[in-house]
């Protein structure tokens, strides 16, 4: 396969890539403490509320794989300034949304312009990577990406807080428009940064279904959405159930998303030197193990332990799965099969809080975090079955 000349220093292109993919993080992690809140304000039902939150992955879902294709065709940096030029704008539309039908509308909006960003940034560090270094490009992007997420509610609550919930949204555009900026002056033009974009030979969505390895990978993304959806949706309630102080439950949250920040770059690089999929299996079950075992935990030091386990283990995923992803990319389309996979994972999360709902409903909480545990075990098994004759491609210096 043809390798691409680096015209530019690569290293440089992904310090950029990360501050970009950080701040779309950020800016969801600040409205995802503040529009709950906002949803109740206006006197709606836990019904619209969820359909409010679910809709920012409606849209992820339904457009990824047009975004993904066209991005492989027209380019990357284009794609991730809208994005980033959008992002700015929603972030001041959700003030004026004075309806649930109008938050609706603007989460549909900043799923769609997340879209532009997160994948395709993550596409071009899949591009320019060296050869042996694609599990570590990929680890420090999803580093970036978790640290963002871990941070946004903090921030947004402490600007909430201090400053009223306008200037959370004001805040968000601003950053959003500045890493514009930072983007346009310190991104080289696509034919410099070593960006592969082609007219045609980019798969369809068909194709990557039909592809065992990519199935695979897609299969993964949703099954592990799946399941730790219903742990993020209802951990709240059960650690409220059993008496614990809102504090204590921040920090259960804050180490299971810190962890996973934390182990991307090692494992991406552990990725780089063995093969990925023994990495993607060994943390599905250990996320399984540690779903299943959550509703037999009474006190703060258990859940503790095994949010620590569920971090861990969730950190081996990511990076695995994303260097399995890379390689196919190079030959499907990188942004093409990067964005089927990220519709897979969003598709999980619109899926998760309602199955969990119907059966938190219907069974009780416990039943929650078993059925959690066995679609990630699930999950496990059957990508374990799919990639069993899975190796690297040998040009990457294994």
């Amino acid at each position: 396969m043809m390798r691409f000349h680096m015209q530019t220093n690569s290293a440089a292109v992904l310090f950029s890539l990360s501050v970009s993919i950080g701040v779309t993080m950020v800016g969801l992690g600040i409205v995802w403490p503040i529009l709950p809140i906002l949803a109740a304000q206006m006197g709606v039902g836990g019904f619209v509320v969820g359909t409010i939150i679910a809709s920012f992955n409606v849209s992820r879902t339904a457009c990824a794989p047009f975004v993904g294709r066209f991005s492989d065709r027209m380019g990357r940096k284009s794609f991730i300034l809208i994005g980033l030029v959008l992002y700015a704008a929603v972030s001041c539309a959700y003030l004026a949304a004075h309806s649930a039908e109008a938050l609706i509308a603007v989460r549909l909006a900043h799923g769609f312009t997340s879209l532009l960003v997160v994948p395709i940034a993550m596409a071009l560090a899949a591009d320019i990577a060296p050869q042996g270094q694609l599990g570590n490009y990929m680890g420090t992007l999803n580093m970036a990406a978790m640290i963002g997420l871990g941070v946004g509610p903090t921030l947004g609550g402490v600007i909430q807080e201090h400053f009223g919930m306008p200037a959370a949204f004001y805040a968000l555009c601003i950053v959003s428009l500045g890493t514009a900026a930072f983007v346009i002056f310190f991104v080289p033009p696509d034919r410099e940064s070593g960006a592969v974009t082609r007219r045609t030979g980019t798969a369809t969505f068909r194709q990557i279904l039909a592809d065992r390895t990519a199935f695979a990978i897609v299969l993964m993304r949703f099954f592990s959405a799946s399941g730790q959806g219903a742990v993020y949706t209802f951990l709240p309630i059960y650690a409220h159930q059993i008496g614990m102080s809102g504090s204590r439950f921040g920090i259960l949250l804050s180490a299971n998303v810190f962890l996973i920040a934390l182990m991307q770059r090692p494992v991406g690089r552990l990725a780089d030197r063995t093969n990925p999929k023994r990495v993607v299996i060994l943390g599905m079950f250990g996320v399984a193990v540690a779903v299943f075992c959550m509703p037999f935990s009474t006190d703060f030091w258990r859940l503790l332990v095994l949010n620590i386990l569920m971090g861990t283990s969730t950190g081996f995923i990511l990076p695995g799965s994303l260097v399995i992803t890379g390689y196919l990319g190079r030959t499907m389309g990188m942004a093409s099969l990067m964005s089927v996979t990220d519709a897979a994972y969003s598709f999980g999360m619109i899926v998760s809080p309602i199955l969990s709902g119907v059966i938190f409903d219907a069974l009780g909480i416990s039943w929650v975090f078993t059925a959690g545990a066995s679609l990630i075990a699930v999950g496990g098994v059957i990508v374990a079955v799919l990639l069993r004759n899975y190796s690297p491609p040998l040009d990457e210096g294994r």
